[in-house]
């Protein structure tokens, strides 16, 4: 596309209405696609333990999988262990 407007002769280029709603429709599904990328990644970020050790997987390589650095640390073990 870039190309294209290059190569235009015409020093104001008009658009017009079509090219409007193809951009703005390339923009909303960029948008739906990323929200639905996201969700994806926090239902598997709030699994349970329980789910994560019936396929197989442990804790620290679902934080690895997420990209998290630090394994998660339930907050309720660390009270309990000061208490």
């Amino acid at each position: 596309m870039g190309a294209h407007l290059l190569e235009s002769t015409h020093p104001t280029a008009d658009f017009g209405l079509s090219w409007v709603v193809k951009v703005s429709k390339e923009i909303l599904n960029s948008i739906a696609a990323s929200a639905a990328s996201a969700a994806d990644r926090s239902q598997f970020a709030a699994l349970p333990v329980r789910y994560l050790e019936d396929v197989g997987l442990t804790e620290g390589e679902r934080a690895a999988a997420l990209g998290y650095d630090d394994p998660l640390i339930d907050p309720w073990r660390v009270i309990a262990s000061q208490l």
